[in-house]
């Protein structure tokens, strides 16, 4: 099974040329800097994702209901 991609695509030569820089300056390779770059875009639009889910929750008068009735199974639970 193959554990990785190759693909092609254009960039910005300014862009490059500080990801160039970056790789330089760390010792490390230009795949190894843009790939770091995407790992960090994709945590970060997740935790945007579930941030908005979560603040959307919160204004919904439904799911705040839910969470009440959850909150006492948990606090029927816990003191036991």
């Amino acid at each position: 099974m193959k554990t990785t991609a190759s693909f092609t695509s254009t960039i910005s030569p300014e862009l490059i040329a500080w990801v160039d820089r970056s790789a330089r300056t760390q010792k490390r390779t230009r795949r190894s800097v843009l790939e770091e770059a995407l790992k960090r875009y994709q945590r970060d639009t997740m935790k945007n994702i579930l941030k908005e889910g979560f603040a959307r929750a919160a204004r919904d008068a439904d799911i705040l209901e839910m969470v009440e009735w959850g909150m006492d199974d948990y606090q029927r639970l816990v003191s036991r």
